[in-house]
């Protein structure tokens, strides 16, 4: 069953008058073509044709048309990208964003077309507006990454790649989309890395190793071999690895084709973010304040207040457990003898084996909050701002925990950690580091990529080994606060 041929003829013409005169005699006109499953519809025909004002009519009178297949299986969209009816792409865009996610024959997008056909400008703009799509695959189980590397189209991998480490999606952890999508395997077996290496494609693949530290470069497609290998045995043939590289694209494309640097940590934040509740982290931040302040508070006026000068106890009675008052001939000596034994103007009464349980649900309070606070606060855009003054608190609690110790011993273990914490910036990259991923691990994936770089004859010195090293390093550090699931 075919729709009615004069409503084909005012598609065909983009006679919108002509239409309304077709529905005013048959109200149910449009109705009947609905009701075939794939059906030319007028939307198509005014597609194929490029009549911008009819289709947007069709578009308000019968949306569902735009979702339509057609006996081809292409929907609306599909035929605008293949007659390069661009401007209409663009309004049927802003009309429903989710038309490039509409699967024709084979499981294929308009999103999947644009890919494969390398048009940039449209690639962004699909992206921009529905960032879902990525996620969309064929009956084959390809992603768009795929079939951008199956058709050659170096350009739109790089753009892909761009936004892949510059999306704030998350599903249930900061890394798992990216790694999700830098992973897939289609329905042979074949990541990234295979598909790159089988086409000879260096530029894909120095992409990859360069831009995505979760690559899993040890994977093994349906015939058992590894990118590694398959790179090896096209090298033993002496084959040459073709370069696709583009000359004029938009200032949008090249950023997403820039390598990722600092703008890696605003991004891992952002996923951070997007992971938790912004109720549960507001009623979070707003305790943690308040354990803060009580805590740091008795650093400052510890149980029992503290000697008011050399071998005198203070008055129990009196008001002034929080104001230490040293007598002028003690003040020099205090400053520069915060050793001395219990007794001495400044330091605590309170017993030093009393002092020891105190100190230590004290510290284990304060430091708890703290690393709580520190990872509430990861989630904001401002979080070094805010950090900082937190870490300077830090600083300042065993500073009077130091001096306040009734024994040298106290006062030296305060004093050792202040001296920790102090450069505490500096070793936590290393310890972060050590704890996401086992040494041997790493060393093991590092000697690999390094493998796949000697053979492809990429040099690991320069930026990509600075860039390498400094997202393992961001990696650990979100990969160990919000783990992957």
């Amino acid at each position: 069953m075919e729709m009615d041929p004069r409503l084909r003829e005012a598609a065909e013409t983009g006679n919108i008058d002509a239409l309304h005169v077709l529905i005013r005699d048959d109200p149910y006109i449009l109705e009947r073509v609905d009701q075939i499953p794939f059906i030319q519809t007028p939307l198509h025909v005014a597609a194929n044709q490029g009549h911008v004002s009819f289709a947007m009519e069709m578009m308000n009178l019968k949306p569902s048309f735009a979702r339509k297949l057609n006996p081809h299986g292409f929907s609306p969209m599909h035929l605008a990208l293949i007659t390069g009816q661009t401007r209409l792409v663009l309004r049927l865009l802003k009309a429903d964003k989710d038309l490039v996610r509409v699967k024709g024959w084979a499981g294929l997008t308009p999103f999947h077309y644009v890919v494969t056909t390398g048009n940039s400008r449209l690639l962004v703009s699909f992206l921009e507006a529905s960032p879902e799509c990525i996620e969309d695959v064929t009956v084959r189980d390809e992603t768009a990454f795929h079939l951008a590397l199956k058709e050659d189209q170096i350009e739109a991998f790089n753009i892909l790649i761009g936004w892949l480490q510059r999306t704030r999606r998350t599903h249930g952890s900061v890394f798992s989309f990216e790694k999700k999508m830098a992973n897939w395997e289609d329905d042979e077996g074949n990541t990234l890395l295979h598909i790159a290496a089988k086409k000879e494609q260096r530029d894909a693949l120095k992409l990859l190793l360069d831009s995505q530290l979760w690559l899993q470069v040890k994977a093994k497609d349906s015939d058992g071999w590894t990118a590694l290998e398959i790179i090896k045995k096209a090298n033993r043939r002496g084959v040459n690895i073709n370069r696709n590289t583009s000359d004029e694209v938009d200032t949008k494309i090249k950023q997403l084709k820039d390598k990722v640097t600092c703008e890696r940590i605003r991004v891992l934040v952002d996923r951070t973010r997007h992971s938790m509740p912004v109720d549960m982290i507001n009623t979070m931040l707003v305790i943690m304040a308040l354990v803060i302040t009580a805590i740091y508070q008795s650093s400052l006026s510890p149980p029992g207040s503290v000697w008011q000068d050399n071998d005198t106890a203070p008055d129990p009675s009196s008001n002034t457990t929080s104001t230490y008052h040293l007598s002028n001939k003690n003040i020099f000596n205090t400053s520069i003898s915060i050793f001395n034994e219990s007794g001495k103007a400044g330091k605590t009464i309170m017993n030093p084996h009393m002092y020891g349980l105190f100190w230590f649900l004290n510290l284990a309070t304060f430091g708890f909050t703290d690393l709580v606070t520190v990872f509430l606060l990861s989630s904001f855009h401002l979080f070094l701002l805010l950090a900082v003054p937190l870490y300077m608190l830090v600083i300042s609690y065993f500073c009077s925990m130091t001096i306040l110790a009734p024994t040298v011993t106290w006062a030296y273990l305060n004093l050792f950690f202040l001296v920790l914490f102090g450069i505490f910036p500096f070793l936590l990259l290393f310890v972060l580091l050590v704890f996401s991923k086992s040494i041997r691990q790493t060393m093991a994936e590092i000697r690999y990529r390094s493998r796949m770089r000697e053979a492809l004859g990429m040099k690991f010195r320069g930026p990509g080994a600075l860039m390498f090293c400094s997202q393992y390093i961001l990696d650990g550090i979100f990969g160990l606060w919000m783990p992957s699931a």
